[in-house]
């Protein structure tokens, strides 16, 4: 197989087949994903930037931007906006003839990353370059609520919705009432937002599938090795999903650098954030 056949089977294949990911994918994906952690890090720590728990939740609305967007994108591609009559037909009507949000690589994994990614760092660095630290994070936000309500008629699973979120919510409470206190910033939302991925694929795949009779499956290579050896629940995922949260917590606890000590949990929040959202939002718009 020459490279470009290489190239065609294993990174442009799986996106336009809509196949999910591969060994190879994967593994590409997860290192240019650690080189950009170490350039950004450099970059906002070259201009001053503190990464406390105030950075961190002014990063945390574009990752939620992200994944509605995402979701929207799910939505078209799998007809649900399509098949919509209500109120709001006219304007999805508007949005399917834009073709902003169709399927392609700017729209789905892992472009959107990088368009989330860009976004963010030219808006947080201007705002921290013009000492207006919040600009990025509230325009980032006001898109993530117009992308929300964009979502909001599809909304039919409610329940499932509000199902992951007990799980996850009740995971968190047991962490905290197990650790009330951590040197690591937002150490809560480094446990919950691991456990908000692990609840939405575990509900949706072990509960949701079951009650309707199937509709979703696992992309990723990992989640669906470990449904192998559980018989294909995701509960195993979802466990270790937490238990490794939680190490990671406790290893950074450890770290002398407060510069890397917050970085690194802002990183794993947003690994478990990004597809817990997508998938919660995807769910419970029934995309």
């Amino acid at each position: 197989m020459d490279i470009a056949g290489f190239f065609e089977e294993y990174y442009i294949r799986p996106i336009v087949m809509h196949e999910g990911y591969n060994p190879i994918n994967t593994l590409t994906y997860a290192i240019i994903a650690v080189i950009a952690a170490f350039l950004i890090y450099k970059l906002f720590k070259g201009a001053g930037v503190r990464f406390d728990k105030d950075f961190i939740m002014r990063v945390v609305p574009y990752v939620l931007l992200g994944s509605a967007i995402r979701v929207v994108t799910d939505s078209i591609t799998t007809g649900g906006m399509q098949a919509y009559s209500g109120i709001f037909k006219p304007a999805y009507d508007f949005i399917l003839a834009s073709h902003i949000y169709d399927y392609g690589f700017l729209t789905t994994s892992p472009g959107i990353f990088f368009v989330i990614g860009f976004f963010a760092i030219v808006t947080m660095y201007y705002s921290y370059r013009s000492k207006n630290y919040d600009f990025g994070a509230k325009l980032a936000l006001g898109l993530f609520i117009a992308h929300l309500i964009i979502l909001l008629p599809l909304f039919t699973n409610v329940v499932f919705g509000l199902l992951i979120l007990l799980l996850a919510g009740m995971i968190c409470a047991l962490y905290l009432a197990a650790k009330r206190t951590s040197t690591v910033p937002m150490h809560w939302l480094v446990v919950f937002s691991q456990a908000l991925d692990g609840s939405a694929t575990f509900v949706t795949l072990d509960i949701y599938n079951k009650v309707h009779g199937g509709g979703y499956v696992e992309q990723h290579v990992l989640a669906n090795h470990l449904a192998s050896i559980m018989g294909g629940s995701m509960i195993l995922f979802l466990a270790l999903k937490v238990v490794l949260a939680v190490m990671v917590v406790w290893i950074l606890e450890k770290e002398k650098d407060e510069g890397e000590k917050g970085y690194i949990a802002l990183l794993i929040i947003i690994f478990g954030l990004a597809p817990g959202v997508r998938d919660l939002l995807r769910l419970v718009c029934g995309v």
